[in-house]
């Protein structure tokens, strides 16, 4: 069982991400039952003396401790409604109460998980929602319990970049020739007051049968697109579309457990890099795969990380309480920034009894943005349908103009490609 004496070192990442929540949902599902997913959750605990889901995240310490019975009030029933997704992250992320690092709500037919992101990125909160509603034969909590090894960072760097060491250059290039320009200070900004007041979470469902039209369409109109390259040109098309300023540079989240050896793929932790690419208006589907392309084969997101651990090993002396920040009010440029994480097919979903009542299977998710002008999406497909869900400040772009785009993008996407 985890103990006060056992400690987990946190990385840079780990620590930016603490004070920030992920909030995740999954249905419908049959047989949810508030005491199973109390059950499963006491098991993942007890599964290892340093069980990575029961961390205690704090931003101001490197060391966080391992908490003990974490299966308490903390998972809680809800007869809350279920049909918009959006909706419902929305009024969890609103509710009412202290957060404990990690919260699971259960609904009749669906499950929620509001976690702290310092536990760890999107792969852990999947791997949550599956195990919780249902683990019957315990394939599924003992993976719970692991973490990255500390020395992650390094080995994925020296398995990438001994084996390509020309990729280094190309890690240099890219990086310049995506850079942002310097703010001159000459474009239009926004004043924006209590912006963390106004978080908000909208989703979007593509039907299977509009994404089969959509593969079969790009198969033939864009050889050389994927998956995640479509969905980043959609999203920035529907949203330009209804007049919305978009950013050039679009953050595009990859997994770094790619560069890992396959053992440790599995682990658990913040092992995701947000990289920005220059994106502007008009960038094909192909041209942002072979952007994306790029980017993985130079090891740009493993070198983030490596530069971010040593940037934090130059500044192990620092102190615990820095200047009081008032960010009541903060000012912002006037276009958008996106941020875009794909997480593909999931199919850790694929044991699940789905409720048969004509509502397709979705898991949604809230990532927050970094601040009033960002927007994050995910995107999950589940039995060949698309879930998009956006997160975003309703002080900076209207709720109306964001469920307007979802719906443009998911109700025609071929015809908002062939047009933008």
């Amino acid at each position: 069982m985890p103990s006060a004496e056992h400690r987990y070192r946190a990385t840079a990442l780990d620590r930016v991400f603490a004070d920030t929540r992920i909030i995740t949902a999954v249905g419908p599902v049959r047989g949810l039952d508030v005491g199973r997913t109390r059950r499963t959750l006491t098991a993942a605990e007890q599964a290892d003396a340093e069980a990575h889901l029961a961390l205690e995240p704090r931003s101001d310490t490197r060391h966080w401790r391992y908490r003990t019975d974490i299966a308490g009030d903390n998972v809680t029933a809800s007869s809350g409604p279920t049909d918009d997704l959006g909706r419902m992250l929305t009024e969890i992320r609103s509710r009412d109460g202290k957060r404990s690092p990690l919260d699971v709500i259960v609904f009749d037919d669906h499950l929620a998980i509001d976690y702290s992101h310092g536990i760890g990125d999107g792969q852990i909160g999947v791997m949550m929602l599956a195990a919780f509603c249902d683990d019957a034969d315990g394939t599924l909590v003992p993976g719970l319990a692991s973490g990255l090894p500390a020395s992650s960072t390094w080995k994925a760097l020296w398995r990438h970049y001994s084996r390509n060491p020309k990729t280094i250059l190309d890690f240099r290039r890219l990086r310049g020739r995506h850079r942002p320009e310097v703010d001159d200070g000459s474009a239009p900004r926004r004043r924006i007051e209590n912006w963390e007041t106004a978080k908000v979470s909208r989703a979007g469902y593509m039907s299977r049968a509009r994404v089969d039209e959509l593969k079969h369409w790009t198969a033939e109109n864009m050889p050389g697109a994927t998956a995640a390259s479509i969905s980043i040109a959609l999203w920035s098309a529907a949203l330009r579309a209804e007049g919305v300023d978009v950013a050039e540079h679009v953050m595009v989240l990859f997994n770094s457990r790619r560069y890992l050896d396959p053992a440790q793929q599995n682990s658990h932790g913040n092992f995701a890099v947000g990289i920005p690419l220059h994106l502007p208006s008009g960038t094909t589907p192909v041209a942002i795969a072979t952007a994306m392309r790029e980017v993985i084969e130079s090891g740009w997101p493993i070198a983030v990380l490596g530069m971010s651990q040593l940037r934090d090993i130059a500044t192990q002396v620092r102190s615990s309480a820095g200047p009081q920040v008032d960010d009541s009010v903060v000012d912002v440029p006037g276009t958008l920034r996106l941020a875009v994480s794909d997480l593909g097919r999931v199919r850790v979903f694929d044991h699940l009894d789905w409720v048969d009542d004509g509502r397709p299977p979705q898991m949604a998710a809230s990532l927050e943005p970094d601040g009033p002008d960002g927007c994050t999406m995910l995107i999950a497909e589940i039995a060949g349908g698309r879930t998009y869900t956006a997160s975003f400040c309703s002080k900076m772009i209207d709720v109306a103009v964001v469920d307007s785009a979802l719906q443009r993008m998911c109700g025609d996407p071929v015809a908002l490609l062939h047009h933008a």
